[in-house]
Formats: structure tokens, C-alpha cells, sequence
């Protein structure tokens, strides 16, 4: 095992931005040396010794049964054409699928030639150009359909048959577990987009498939704040991200993961929101509850923060709570006050420990931008921490 991840700034490329969007992409450099490392960790792992030698479920809902991503560099067709970076391993770089406006009479689609010896996927797309979970305005599919086919030679003839239809998607970015026995190839297929989309209508930066035919469950869902939104956009400033991160400290691991954070998030927002989340991520395995940055009352935080581990045990999930990051900008430190809360109740729980956010920014206030909101080089550390913390989930 090397000394450290290997992380952004090890090697570069440089590569220009093509695709229109929010302020912020542009031309960007990533550290080519993360893949390299990564790639021995989601290339077909032996998920059939792993099971043979799996012990009984840990104390805190662990270990997560592995849930490789099988679709990197996999072939893709599409219309309208430039499908082929959805399966690059980059998100929110500026380069993504254009899909113009599909409608029903034209949908926009984009298929990937998988393989033969998969009887289950978890299909994960993500329109990276949306911030918080709940935008779609910047290319995010509101109607779409997700078809497999077990004679396709092209993406484009054959017989299909779909496995998952959606309309009205509300969010930026969805995971579906699919049945995959006998198939070939998955299509996603775009009839819709939100009322409100920009000029440039459908972009789509990534679409990521795991291999759950075995029971995968290493599946993840941050909800949270703003913080949340810009830590788990895994854009190459952010790099290693959580699924990296994993992967080099579990090799056979690469959790498929979807960032559900909402900017200006408090406590009452997560008891509103949480069982949403949990109802449009219905296999996500855990869920990590990254709110507190915005609040202040101790008591009104533990009444809601009970209610929403409350509602995520109900669902059968396992919730992991962080200890909130430091604030410098804050009148008053109201994070120390509410970490004695999450220390509280995740010992009256029996809840894994999640990261101690707080300590770490309180020894480094200088890596946030803002006095809230890590900048990159914070980022990445705090996924480092959450990387850290969870281990447990990974070691039997």
C-alpha cells in the first residue's frame, strides 16, 4: 500500500471544457495518478472469495458486501452522439453528454454495451452542472426510462425491454437497481427535462454501474447542506473522492454514492426531507446526516436529529453522524455545543462515530474559504477524514 492516496497535483492534464453551465467550469486539471491507483479496486474484483470468507454482520450493520462499478471506458452509443464521457469516471469537469431538449416523440438516449454475467446493476446517472440535490435546472432528465436489451448490436436496434420508468424526477442525480439476467446493454432514454431547464437543455456528465447481482450494498447517500453539495460533487478539485478514497483503503470496494445536500439546510429541514430522500434512494445501504452547520439550538438539534436517525433505522439504513465542522465565523461556537449532542446520542444509539470534522477545521480554519464552506484542499481532507471513520462498515 502506497504511503498516501496519490491526489491531485501528482499529475495533470489539462483538458477543455466544452459543454455550457453554471458559473465555475471552465478548463480544469485532475491528478491522473488517482485512477491508476484506483483501478486495481473496481476492475472485477473476487466478490465470490469475499463472500466465502465473509464473517457476521459487525455491530454497527457492517461489513457492506461489495458493489463494483463495472462501466468505466464500457462502449456507448447515442443520440444525439458525444455519449462516450458518461463512463470517463469525471464529474462536474465542464464535459458532459448534450443531450439538446428530447421530448416524447424524440428522446434523447445513451447506451452502454456492459456484458453478458450480471443479473442485477444499480444504474447511477448525474447531471453535475445542479448544485443542490433538488436543482434540475441546469440539464437534470425529468422524464426518463431505463431499457435493457439482450440483442442489441448498436444501442440503437434490437428488442428492448425497460426496467425503470420516471416522471417528474425532482433531483439532480438517482440511483435504480435494475434486473440484468441474460442482457447486454443498458439505454438510458430521455423524453423530459424540468420547466424551468437553461437555453441548452439536457446534460448529463456521468453515468456509473454496479455490479449488485452478488447483494452489493455498499451503497451511500450524504444528505445534508451546502457543504454537503460541494464536498460529494467528486470534481477533480475533489479528488480522491469517497468512492476513491474507499477503494484505496479497501480494495475490491467502490460505493456507488449520491450526494443529496440542500444549501441553507437546518435540522427541520432534514426531519421535512428525510423521508424523500429515503424513498428515492431505496437501495442506498447508508446514510450519512451532514446537517448542524446551520443551527445553533441544542435541544431543538437533538429532538430532530432522534427523529431523522429514527425514520432512517425505520427504513433498515444504517445513519452515520459526523461531529460538525468548526466555525470561525460563527458569534458564538454553537457546533461545539450541538457536538455534544451527536457525541450523545450516537453513544445512546450505539451508532458508528462519524468523522471529527470539528477538531480538524478548529486546527485549520485557514481551509475554510468563507469561515463555513471548505475550500479544496479542505474538501478533500474532510473526505479523507469520512474515509477514515468508516472503516468499520469495511473491515469483517
Amino acid at each position: 500500500m502506497p504511503a498516501r492516496p496519490p491526489r491531485p497535483g501528482d499529475l495533470r492534464v489539462t483538458h477543455r471544457s466544452r459543454a455550457p453551465g453554471p458559473a465555475g467550469w471552465g478548463p480544469f486539471a485532475i491528478g491522473v495518478a488517482v485512477a491508476c491507483a484506483i483501478a486495481a479496486a473496481i476492475v472485477q474484483p473476487d466478490v465470490g472469495s469475499w463472500l466465502r470468507g465473509r464473517a457476521g454482520p459487525n455491530r454497527f450493520g457492517g461489513p457492506l458486501a461489495p458493489a463494483p462499478i463495472v462501466s468505466r471506458g464500457k462502449r456507448v452509443e447515442s443520440s444525439p452522439g458525444g455519449g462516450k464521457v458518461v463512463v470517463d469516471g469525471l464529474y462536474r469537469n465542464g464535459e458532459a453528454w448534450a443531450g439538446g431538449h428530447p421530448s416524447p416523440e424524440k428522446p434523447a438516449w445513451l447506451a452502454i454495451e456492459i456484458g453478458r454475467g450480471y443479473s442485477r446493476l444499480l444504474v447511477s446517472w448525474t447531471s453535475s452542472g445542479n448544485h443542490d440535490y433538488m436543482d434540475r435546472k441546469f440539464g437534470a432528465p425529468a422524464d426518463y426510462r431505463i431499457e435493457t436489451s439482450a440483442d442489441s448490436t448498436n444501442g440503437a436496434d434490437g428488442t428492448w425491454r425497460t426496467a425503470v420508468s420516471v416522471r417528474g424526477n425532482p433531483v439532480r442525480t438517482r440511483a435504480h437497481a435494475i434486473d440484468f439476467t441474460g442482457r447486454r446493454w443498458l439505454r438510458l432514454v430521455v423524453t423530459g427535462l424540468s420547466p424551468d431547464v437553461f437555453p441548452w437543455g439536457l446534460f448529463v456528465d456521468e453515468v456509473d454501474v454496479h455490479d449488485v447481482s452478488r447483494g452489493g450494498d455498499d451503497v451511500w447517500v450524504f444528505f445534508g447542506d451546502s457543504i454537503t453539495s460541494t464536498v460529494f460533487d467528486r470534481s477533480p478539485a475533489h479528488r480522491p473522492t469517497f468512492p476513491e478514497a474507499i477503494a484505496w483503503r479497501h480494495p475490491g470496494y467502490f460505493p456507488a454514492i449520491v450526494s443529496a445536500g440542500t444549501g441553507s439546510l437546518h435540522h427541520s429541514d432534514a426531519v421535512r426531507l428525510v423521508d424523500e430522500v429515503l424513498a428515492l434512494n431505496p437501495d442506498a445501504r447508508v446514510v450519512a446526516l451532514c446537517f448542524g452547520s446551520n443551527d445553533w439550538d441544542p435541544e431543538a438539534f437533538r429532538r430532530d436529529l432522534l427523529r431523522v436517525i429514527a425514520r432512517v433505522r425505520e427504513a433498515g439504513r444504517i445513519p452515520v453522524v459526523p461531529r460538525i465542522p468548526f466555525r470561525p465565523d460563527s458569534p458564538a461556537d454553537f457546533a461545539a455545543r450541538l457536538n455534544r449532542v451527536v457525541d450523545e446520542v450516537t453513544a445512546e444509539l450505539g451508532l458508528l462515530p462519524g468523522p471529527d470534522l470539528y477538531s480538524w477545521f478548529k486546527a485549520h480554519p485557514e481551509r475554510l474559504r468563507d469561515g463555513l464552506h471548505p475550500d479544496d484542499r479542505g474538501a478533500v481532507e474532510m473526505i479523507r477524514l469520512w474515509a477514515e471513520a468508516v472503516g468499520p462498515l469495511y473491515d469483517p
